[in-house]
């Protein structure tokens, strides 16, 4: 399959992706709730971390940021495995449980807690590194950063379909990223899109209502039209992330993506595995 047709793939998989989330709009519920459950985190964690900073500024600070990055990032992986496992039953034919979802990610819960712990103290070190002095430090950190995106990608599926050590966390996760290396990238830019599509109509009227006077009013229609984009945006890209995953995984085909060639795919896929030295499993 030649770049052009990977490229084609994941725009495919993009829309009919919202066609699935259309037909099961209670996908949504997984990241409505975790964006409610960080900001109440952030809200309670405020007054710990200033309080931590004004015992010690340096070693508080530090502390604070990494717990802050710990707390976040487990609660966005826990309800990222929900959805994630909710869409595998969505895709077999199932309806949407946001109690089974979270039933699922809760008996992952060790394994998201060891994710989180190294993905803050990952995200601590990419922090320091894009905030040196050094131009050359930032640049680094830039593309380590980048780097450690798409290497960590599929963790969650990985979390939540196998049991797998810590380092099959990463290894299983790069794998499938480099099976999937063109679909994966233009399926998150279609997702972007998407999302962009959703908020502009609010941005738009609540630009004109400013002009108008109307202050406050304009500006809850632009948070209605962020947090919108936010729910498409996190609840595409988890149905997506699983798509890509079970097939890339197991050969797995849903039957709501009907109009991508995931026989043309494998064939590809082979391919590559036997030129670059296999994928996944």
């Amino acid at each position: 399959m030649q770049l052009f047709s990977r490229l084609k793939t994941g725009l495919v998989l993009t829309k009919d992706s919202v066609l699935l989330i259309r037909h099961n709009p209670r996908l949504a519920l997984f990241p409505l709730v975790s964006g409610a459950a960080g900001l109440a985190f952030l809200a309670i964690f405020l007054g710990i971390t200033f309080g931590m900073m004004s015992v010690a500024s340096d070693a508080g600070a530090v502390v604070g940021l990494f717990l802050t990055y710990l707390g976040l990032t487990f609660i966005s992986s826990f309800f990222a495995a929900g959805l994630v496992h909710q869409t595998r039953e969505v895709l077999a034919g199932e309806e949407p449980s946001l109690k089974e979802g979270l039933a699922a990610a809760w008996d992952r819960r060790g394994a998201l807690i060891v994710w989180a712990v190294i993905s803050a103290t990952v995200g601590l070190i990419i922090n320091a590194i894009e905030n040196s002095d050094s131009r050359i430090a930032r640049v680094v950190g830039l593309i380590f950063g980048v780097a450690w995106t798409l290497m960590t990608f599929f963790i969650v599926p990985v979390i939540v379909f196998e049991r797998p050590s810590i380092k099959e966390m990463f290894t299983k996760s790069a794998g499938t990223f480099k099976q999937t290396w063109g679909e994966t990238p233009i399926s998150l830019i279609g997702v972007q899109v998407v999302a962009l599509a959703v908020a502009l109509p609010f941005v738009a009227v609540g630009i004109g209502l400013f002009t108008l006077g109307t202050t406050i009013l304009a500006v809850g229609v632009i948070l209605i039209g962020v947090l919108l984009a936010f729910l498409v945006t996190q609840t595409l890209q988890g149905v997506v992330k699983t798509t890509l995953y079970l097939y890339a995984s197991d050969g797995t085909r849903p039957e709501e993506f009907d109009n991508v060639d995931f026989d043309e795919l494998a064939r590809d896929e082979r391919r590559s595995s036997g030129m670059m030295g296999g994928g996944v499993r």
